[in-house]
């Protein structure tokens, strides 16, 4: 079959030249592609036409902006080697995007069935992510760099992408961000315009408190629990070294933001436009405590798990030791968090929650008899637990719009033992199905019937 010559396509964003780096490879050329699996991407940048600016840049935030390629057929994709630049020219970007640029060729696969558009042109995926700290800066690969918030979007000339928020814990990071934790695995998965975006577990864990709390907080709020970490630390015996003041600062970030409430500047062939909250909010059980830290005066709750509590220095430490309280969660208060939660978000955004169950069968239970046990046995065997804690979702469901991706019996259905030895970290399979699942419930969502006006 004839080699098939593949270009960029085209891109736009009203008042801005686009610049790309250098291309940059993720394979030998000559390697076999499937149809849309990323195979090269390069950085961006928005730089003003006229030189001047009337208001903030669009992507002011986010200092990571890159373009991802992938074929809309499979087959063996040939570099070309002229756009490769090499050097720091494959890092700063310094060309002027060109639609008809030759990024490779492929030979297709004949087996490989039709693809979907014009089989010359790219697929493209979207790039995007807003540092925790300005400085935290890495050149090489996809998304590099320690990032608060990162996010994906692909969608054809004509078409406006859905949305799914992801706020969970590595069940729901893994599954949304896949293995190069660049959104690849779930842009291979479907044609439809989507969004992805991925808000990390760190180092404040999203459970329902926190998100309840962002949703309601005022600047005055935020002033006031900065003040009193401020405080404390001028306090401390210990002077604050430099761990507790990164540590502090992030989850200062991290709380100042409300992510159900972000909207999101996108570029595409439609140009350049604003897209809303998000469409879906992909929610994780298990990344709920059985009991959650509530500060002693100001009254606010905070989640931090403890792999990541190690990062913290002496002084912050202490600050949550002092400051804070432990308050027992029942499944009553998580049944009626959720409740809230859900009717927050669709009073205020009109967005749908997805949330992923608990795996509550290992394979592995050894209990012979319950009888030793003291009720609740919930609070001492996390399997049961599970099982109480996916019951109540269904219990939610029946009253409230909630999807429940049912990791449960995925994982029942496939081996728990081998595919989620943990309860938490799945193999490439389990995502992939809990993907599908996922994808399903946002093929479900209403779409815009055409996309949104340009920014100018």
């Amino acid at each position: 079959m004839t080699s098939i010559e593949l270009h960029l396509g085209p891109l736009h964003a009203a008042g801005y030249n686009i610049l790309r780096s250098g291309v940059r490879w993720l394979f030998d050329s000559g390697h076999y592609c499937r149809p849309n699996q990323i195979f090269a991407y390069c950085n961006i940048t928005l730089e003003p036409a006229s030189g001047r600016l009337s208001g903030p840049p669009p992507f002011a935030e986010e200092l990571e902006l890159q373009i991802a390629f992938a074929s809309r057929i499979g087959g063996r994709v040939s570099a070309n080697a002229s756009t490769a630049r090499g050097g720091y020219l494959s890092v700063r970007t310094v060309d002027v995007w060109d639609p008809d640029t030759v990024v490779a060729s492929i030979e297709p696969d004949p087996e490989a069935g039709d693809p979907v558009g014009d089989p010359s042109r790219l697929r493209l995926l979207a790039l995007a992510g807003r540092r925790m700290t300005d400085l935290a800066v890495t050149h090489s690969g996809l998304l590099p760099g320690w990032h608060g918030r990162s996010r994906g979007w692909w969608c054809e000339a004509g078409e406006t992408p859905v949305t799914l928020l992801s706020l969970g814990v590595c069940d729901a990071a893994g599954l949304v961000q896949g293995e190069d934790c660049a959104f690849s695995d779930m842009f291979e998965a479907t044609q439809t315009a989507a969004q992805m975006v991925y808000i990390p577990d760190h180092p404040l864990a999203p459970a329902t408190p926190l998100l309840l709390d962002q949703l309601q907080r005022t600047p005055a709020q935020f002033d006031a629990i900065a003040a009193d970490l401020k405080g404390f630390f001028e306090r401390s015996t210990t002077p604050p070294t430099p761990n507790d003041l990164i540590f502090a600062g992030t989850v200062l970030s991290v709380m100042q933001r409300n992510p159900i409430r972000d909207g999101y500047s996108i570029f595409s062939a439609n140009g350049l436009a604003r897209l809303g909250p998000a469409d879906a909010v992909l929610l994780s059980l298990a990344v709920e405590p059985n009991s959650i830290l509530r500060h002693r005066k100001l009254g606010y709750p905070i989640h931090i798990m403890r792999h990541h509590q190690a990062a913290a220095g002496p002084a912050f430490k202490a600050w949550l030791t002092e400051s804070f309280e432990p308050v027992r969660r029942s499944v009553d208060d998580l049944k009626r968090d959720y409740e809230t939660l859900i009717d927050k978000i669709a009073r205020t955004t009109g967005g749908r929650v997805i949330i992923l169950n608990r795996m509550s069968t290992s394979g592995y239970e050894d209990v012979s008899s319950y009888l030793p046990f003291d009720a609740p046995m919930s609070e001492t065997l996390s399997l049961v637990a599970a099982k109480e804690w996916n019951l109540m979702l269904e219990d939610i469901a029946d009253e409230r719009d909630l999807d429940i991706v049912d990791v449960d019996a995925i994982a029942a259905d496939i081996g728990g033992g081998e595919h989620l030895p943990d309860s938490i970290h799945q193999s490439g399979l389990m995502q992939t199905l809990l993907r599908r699942e996922v994808l399903n419930y946002l093929g479900n969502l209403p779409r815009a019937e055409a996309p949104l006006a340009a920014v100018r």
